[in-house]
C-alpha cells in the first residue's frame, strides 16, 4: 500500500519495479478494487502502458504468482496477441503442434477467443483435449515424453481473478486487457518465440518487453494487412531480437519462404468445430491450398527462430515433413490421450 499511496501522491515515482512490486500485491489480493483502479488510471494516465520495462515488470509480476511449471529443459512458444478482428484460422496452434512434430518442444500458453470466434482454448477442446486437467506438474511430464503441451491460461493465472472487477468497472482499456501480457506471462518461460502483434506500433515495444521478461530470441511479426500473424497476403513487418537485446527490423513476404501469396479472406477460420475439422485434415495430409501455406509459413519462422532450421525455406521443408510424415498428428494424438490420462 506504501507504494501506491506514493504513486497517487507522486505519479513519477511510478518506476517499473514499483509497479511490478504493485502487481505482485494485486495478484496477492492485498488491495482494494478500488485501489487497484487508481493504480492502473495512474499506469494509463502517465503513458506507461507503452513503456517495455513497465510491461515486463508486471509481466513478471504475474509470473511470478501463476502456478510454478519447473522444466530442466528450454521451450518455444508462438502466440498472437489477439485484437486485430480479422478472424482467422487458428494458424498458431497449428504451427505449434507441427513444430513439435519437428522435434521442437513446444509449451503453448493460451486462452479463449480474443478477437476471433475459436482461440487456441477453443479448438484444442474440439479436437479432444481436456485442457483442465493439465497441471504444472503435468506440463513436465507430457514434455518429458512428447514435444506438445498447452497451458490453459485461466487454470494457470488463478490470482488474475483480483483484477476483474476493476478492470471491468473502469470500462477503459488498461494493462492487464491491451493483449500484451498474455504473450509474456507464460509460465513455462519459454526461450524462444514468434509473438505476432495486432498493431505495428507496439512491434518493437513488445520486442523489448520479451527480452526483457527473459526470452532469449524471438520474432515480434505484424501483417500489414492488419494481422498478428505472418501475412499470407502483402508484407509482414518483424522485429527479431537476440540475447543481448539487439533488435532488427525486416520486411518478409511469402516468396520469402518459397511461397505463394493468397488474399486474407482464403484463410478465415469457423467456429471451434469447422476449425477443429480443417486441422485434422491439415495433419492428416489431406489439405491443400491457403491455409496450409499459411500454416507453414509461421510454422517455419518459429523452426528458424528456435535453431531448427537455418533459414525459412528450410523450415518450410521441415514443417511439411512433419505433416506428411504423421509426427505433427502424433504429438496432437499423445497430448490429447495424457490430458485424459490426467483429468480428475
Amino acid at each position: 500500500m506504501s507504494d501506491l499511496a506514493s504513486i497517487l501522491k507522486n505519479p513519477l515515482s511510478l518506476t517499473p519495479d514499483v509497479a511490478g512490486k504493485i502487481t505482485a500485491d494485486i495478484m496477492a489480493n492485498q488491495l482494494t478494487p478500488s485501489q487497484i483502479g487508481g493504480f492502473l488510471v495512474a499506469i494509463k494516465l502517465l503513458g506507461k502502458e507503452t513503456d517495455p520495462a513497465t510491461i515486463a515488470a508486471v509481466a513478471k509480476a504475474m509470473q511470478s504468482k501463476a502456478l510454478p511449471v519447473e522444466l530442466p529443459f528450454d521451450v518455444a512458444d508462438i502466440v498472437g496477441t489477439g485484437g486485430d478482428g480479422q478472424n482467422t484460422f487458428n494458424v498458431s496452434t497449428a504451427a505449434s503442434i507441427i513444430v513439435a512434430g519437428a522435434g521442437v518442444k513446444v509449451a503453448k500458453h493460451g486462452s479463449r477467443a480474443s478477437s476471433s470466434t475459436s482461440g487456441s482454448a477453443d479448438v484444442l477442446e474440439a479436437l479432444g483435449c481436456h485442457l483442465e486437467s493439465v497441471s504444472p506438474t503435468a506440463v513436465g511430464s507430457i514434455l518429458d515424453s512428447s514435444n506438445f503441451c498447452f497451458l490453459f491460461a485461466q487454470s494457470f493465472h488463478p490470482a488474475m481473478r483480483h483484477v476483474a472487477a476493476s478492470r471491468k468497472e473502469l470500462g477503459v482499456r488498461t494493462i492487464f486487457n491491451m493483449q500484451v501480457l498474455g504473450p509474456l506471462t507464460n509460465p513455462a518461460r519459454p526461450s524462444k518465440m514468434v509473438v505476432g502483434v495486432f498493431s505495428k506500433d507496439i512491434g518493437r515495444i513488445m520486442a523489448e518487453a520479451l527480452h526483457l521478461s527473459g526470452v532469449r530470441e524471438g520474432w515480434v511479426v505484424h501483417g500489414l494487412v492488419g494481422l498478428d500473424e505472418i501475412s499470407p497476403e502483402g508484407s509482414t513487418l518483424v522485429w527479431a531480437f537476440d540475447s543481448m537485446g539487439t533488435i532488427t527490423e525486416r520486411t518478409i513476404s511469402p516468396a520469402d519462404f518459397g511461397l505463394a501469396e493468397h488474399p486474407l479472406r482464403d484463410v478465415v477460420g469457423g467456429e471451434a468445430n469447422e476449425n477443429a475439422a480443417t486441422m485434422s485434415a491439415l495433419l492428416d495430409n489431406a489439405l491443400t491450398g491457403p491455409i496450409v501455406d499459411f500454416v507453414l509459413m509461421n510454422a517455419a519462422a518459429l523452426l528458424y527462430v528456435a535453431g531448427a532450421a537455418s533459414n525459412l525455406k528450410e523450415g518450410v521443408a521441415l514443417a511439411r515433413q512433419s505433416i506428411s510424415s504423421g509426427t505433427a498428428k502424433q504429438q496432437l494424438h499423445q497430448f490429447a490421450t495424457k490430458t485424459h490420462f490426467y483429468k480428475k
